[in-house]
């Protein structure tokens, strides 16, 4: 991969790589755009009198805790974009594999800066928004009525036997990850019950809802109480079809 450019600042790679979890959230950032079929992404490239165009699946990963890697599979050709994000500087990474590279390589090196500038402008704004809802979504997981209708727009993805040990409960969030889902569903509703009762509640793979019972204790919206939850649970993750909750 070639570098492309680089932008400095102060950032945060947790907020940015979040944002880039969901390859969805970067549509509105992508120039050259002409088409939007399921999920293609139709985008055209000019240069001069030459034009190239291709159908792409997006997809992201992240390569490391600071870098994550965006890739546009074409019909045609490739795109690789790549981000190693730093403290104070980010740094930019592009490839092209295709026909036609005098044509596209230009654009991709614009696409590459355009999609980091519109992640930096929203990456932060989602999380703050996220921290706002927070309270609100956590009363929501109190309310059986709320629960019930949330089920029934809801996919049942997966059902396991867990045994939680105290104080050892982010090891049980950390084997969630792992699952996959978070890749696959942007609202993700997990449910436990055994020795004490839970509720999750995810957006983008980021914990903004929290209700749970322990012993007699009702916790709402505190993560950091999950930890007093020890023993025998099972655990039921649903994928949740609907967008707006």
């Amino acid at each position: 991969m070639k570098k492309v450019g680089e932008v400095k600042g102060e950032f945060s790679a947790e907020a940015i790589i979040k944002f880039f979890e969901v390859a969805e959230n970067l549509l509105p950032g992508i120039p050259y755009v002409v088409g939007i079929m399921g999920d293609r992404v139709w985008l055209s490239f000019r240069r001069l009198f030459f034009r190239f165009e291709d159908k792409y699946r997006i997809e992201t990963s992240t390569r490391s805790n600071s870098e994550v890697e965006v890739k546009f599979n074409g019909e045609k050709s490739t795109i690789l974009v790549l981000y190693k994000i730093f403290k104070s500087q980010i740094l930019v990474f592009a490839d092209y594999s295709g026909p036609k590279r005098w044509t596209v390589w230009p654009s991709v090196k614009k696409l590459a800066h355009a999609i980091l500038e519109y992640a930096l402008e929203h990456a932060s704004e989602a999380k703050e928004e996220l921290k706002v809802a927070g309270d609100d979504y956590s009363k929501k997981l109190a309310d059986l009525s709320w629960i019930t209708s949330t089920l029934s727009k809801s996919l049942l993805l997966n059902t396991l036997d867990v045994v939680v040990r105290r104080r050892e409960f982010d090891k049980f969030l950390e084997g969630l990850h792992t699952l996959g889902v978070f890749k696959e569903y942007k609202v993700v509703y997990v449910s436990g019950s055994g020795n004490g009762s839970f509720r999750l509640l995810f957006i983008n793979g980021e914990l903004v809802g929290v209700y749970a019972s322990v012993g007699d204790r009702e916790v709402l919206g505190d993560a950091s109480k999950l930890n007093d939850l020890e023993g025998y649970y099972k655990v039921k993750v649903y994928g949740v079809l609907a967008p707006e909750i």
